[in-house]
């Protein structure tokens, strides 16, 4: 009887355990964005080419708060999500706006663009 008990207790110990491993690795990867939105999947979604019509620094969300996390160059094409995100609001590129676009700015680094400053490539 003892060992069963023993037995039934390792059993529950190993899958609470593993429960809270999973739990943890979902919240890991469920990031969110400047509103509280999910941040958008590159894997999902569909990509287009964007220009840079600026020097302009990549933010890390679609706002300031979250800093910059690198560059685009103007005139270069970027890979980019075809939709933009909604964010903070903004005045750059001649525009004042609260979309932002979704780039590829340095092999496998995403970040944020203010959408006035990119161009769509045909």
């Amino acid at each position: 009887m003892k060992r069963i008990l023993l037995g039934l207790m390792a059993t529950g110990a190993a899958a609470v355990l593993s429960v809270g491993v999973a739990s943890s690795a979902s919240a890991a990867e469920s990031t969110t964005g400047y509103d509280g939105s999910p941040w958008p999947s590159v894997e999902a979604a569909q990509t287009c080419d964007a220009v840079a019509d600026e020097n302009r620094s990549v933010w890390a969300e679609p706002g300031t708060a979250a800093g910059t996390v690198g560059s685009v160059i103007a005139g270069r094409t970027y890979t980019a999500s075809c939709g933009l995100v909604e964010g903070e609001t903004y005045s750059a590129c001649g525009a004042t706006t609260s979309q932002w676009a979704y780039v590829n700015y340095s092999g496998d680094r995403w970040g944020y663009v203010p959408s006035a400053c990119v161009s769509w490539a045909s």
